[in-house]
């Protein structure tokens, strides 16, 4: 588990906001879990914001924000652990390690990641006293108690903050947010990557002109920031603390060496310099991906740049239209109710013309925008998965543990061109067998998630037809693609299934287990292991774990229903990319499902 604060910024600082964000106000509870209130004398969440706020406004001396913003993240496979007696609990252990147990507190539980997330928003005011209760340090005690629970509800151990001396996080809270929602490497990143080449530079310079010349060539410069010194780069789209790379770095020590701090006067030639690199294994795949996503974003950045200078010109010219018309009014000799009759007419005729450009203008940049629907590296991986490109899906999964896209620099381009021709030869084939059976093939190109989803949603469409009374499992199921590349599917019942590619992830509810084990099937085959909350294809390796009837599914039983219900299938909007054209029933799986 993990534990970290959210910074909240004065301006910023709406606790019923952020209350109603972790209740999931705006979306009918679409991703919350359950949500609780504590230390209120209000019964219900809504009144215990009410009361938050109130008690927030009895305090008119403090500076800065009010209220401490906590986020708790969960692996998937402790998922059975966490009881909601279970989560309260490690919500109260928090709250006294880091003083806040006699505070105001709203928690909530969200699903909506691969991560089950526990969100808490502590009142810093004191209910009684009025006072502002400011944890020192707090994250050496979010480690410990993550640490703690941990150990005591025997959940997955994840890495933690230190207390060794001169041990430093490799890059900070915000540096590591950007990166994990972008996919690219941030300026942190790339000053500790060249942490040994700004050392030696520094070593072997005598003074601040050679200090700044040999840090140019590198792409960096070290200028004064608060009370000591900062790396930052050439251009200014990062900084880093020059005492984290290295104490020969601190300001006092190279102060004794080359007196006192004097900025560089011109810049130099530089050799390197940051950039936005993805921060997946580099591999030829990975390399191809990010040469298509900077030209697509090249040509993005250059159509809303034409854009918004048209813009802007346009404003101009009816400006100085509408200006000249208005001089024209004030020299014309007219009785004064007139001239202001006019003058309120072009007034409001400038306003008119003015939303109507600036509404041509935004409808334009929709467009573009809508083409191209992504703001970074992630954002672009998510859209080629979304069309069903999973190469961009493995890509976007390369950072998570065990995943395939790491030994994709062994593929030659000989190698990725047969494989696409047999690809190529795959689809025909299958094109040809939906034709035959008179199935449309609005699905062909989708990631095999989803299309393993739809032929479900399509045989229990076929199923409650011949019987009603069956429940229904996977009608109105959505899907969402995170920026780790996991494929969330959201059940009608509110459960999760949670697809990274080699496992499975689920909700702890019966409907939602069965879901995933037919999701399973469908995705893995007939071999499939379950443990807990997690479903994954079996190895053979000797595992002690029996397998349920449910598990082994009967084939020849399956393939008779599906002869049977091929003309009913033929109506339906779905499709089945495969050697044979035989479908996976809800309570069955064919022979082609266990490849």
């Amino acid at each position: 588990m993990i534990a970290k604060r959210i910074n909240i910024d004065k301006a910023n600082d709406n606790p019923g906001r952020l209350g109603r964000y972790i209740a999931d106000a705006s979306h009918a509870g679409e991703k919350l879990l359950f949500a609780w209130h504590s230390g209120c004398q209000a019964e219900t969440y809504d009144a215990a914001l009410f009361e938050i706020e109130a008690t927030q406004g009895l305090n008119t001396r403090c500076q800065g924000s009010k209220t401490y913003h906590l986020m708790i993240s969960f692996r998937p496979e402790d998922e059975p652990l966490l009881t909601k007696e279970n989560i309260t609990n490690i919500e109260k252990v928090f709250a006294k390690a880091l003083g806040f147990r006699d505070h105001q507190r709203v928690c909530g539980v969200h699903k909506n990641t691969n991560n089950l997330h526990l969100h808490i928003a502590y009142n810093m005011i004191h209910p009684e006293r009025f006072t502002k209760h400011e944890p020192f340090r707090d994250f050496y005690r979010l480690s410990e108690v993550c640490r703690e629970m941990e150990q005591r509800y025997n959940l997955a151990v994840d890495n933690g903050v230190t207390h060794e001396p001169g041990i430093q996080p490799r890059i900070n809270q915000r540096a590591a947010s950007m990166e994990a929602h972008s996919g690219e490497k941030s300026f942190q990143s790339f000053a500790i990557d060249h942490k040994d080449e700004i050392e030696s530079a520094l070593v072997e310079s005598s003074s601040w002109p050679d200090a700044h010349s040999a840090l140019a060539k590198i792409g960096v410069k070290i200028v004064p920031r608060g009370n000591g010194l900062a790396v930052v780069s050439i251009d200014g789209r990062g900084a880093i603390k020059a005492s984290a790379l290295g104490r020969n770095l601190a300001k006092a020590r190279l102060i004794q060496r080359f007196g006192n701090y004097s900025p560089p006067n011109q810049p130099a030639h530089q050799k390197n310099r940051y950039e936005r690199e993805p921060i997946q294994p580099k591999n030829q795949v990975r390399e191809a991906l990010f040469h298509q996503y900077e030209n697509l974003r090249a040509e993005r950045q250059m159509r809303l740049q034409e854009s918004r200078h048209e813009y802007f010109l346009q404003k101009k010219q009816i400006l100085s239209l509408f200006s000249q018309q208005l001089k024209v009014i004030e020299s014309r000799i007219l009785p004064r109710k007139t001239k202001k009759k006019l003058v309120q007419l072009l007034y409001l005729e400038k306003r008119l013309t003015l939303a109507d450009t600036r509404a041509s203008y935004e409808e334009k940049i929709g467009k573009i925008r809508e083409e191209n629907p992504f703001n970074n590296w992630n954002g672009y991986l998510k859209w080629k998965a979304n069309q069903g490109d999973e190469i961009a899906l493995n890509v976007l999964r390369s950072r998570l543990p065990n995943s395939s896209i790491e030994r994709a620099d062994e593929r030659t381009p000989e190698n990725l061109a047969e494989k696409n021709a047999k690809a190529n030869a795959s689809i025909a084939q299958s094109e040809k067998q939906i034709a035959t059976a008179g199935i449309s093939g609005k699905y062909r190109s989708r990631l095999t998630a989803l299309t393993r989803m739809e032929l479900l949603k399509a045989q229990e469409k076929i199923n409650r037809l011949a019987d009603a009374c069956k429940p229904a499992i996977f009608s109105g199921t959505h899907y969402t693609i995170d920026n780790n590349g996991v494929v969330i599917f959201s059940l009608s019942s509110g459960g999760t299934i949670r697809d990274t590619g080699s496992k499975l992830y689920f909700s702890c509810d019966n409907a939602t287990e069965r879901a995933a084990v037919l999701y399973g099937l469908a995705r893995f085959g007939k071999n499939i292991l379950l443990k807990g909350n997690t479903i994954e294809r079996k190895n053979g390796k000797g595992t002690d774990l029996p397998r349920s009837r449910t598990h082994q599914p009967f084939i020849a039983r399956a393939q008779q229903n599906h002869q049977n219900s091929v003309r009913q299938l033929s109506e339906l909007d779905v499709v089945r990319i495969g050697k044979r054209s035989k479908m996976f029933l809800q309570d069955n799986a064919c022979s082609d499902m266990e490849r």
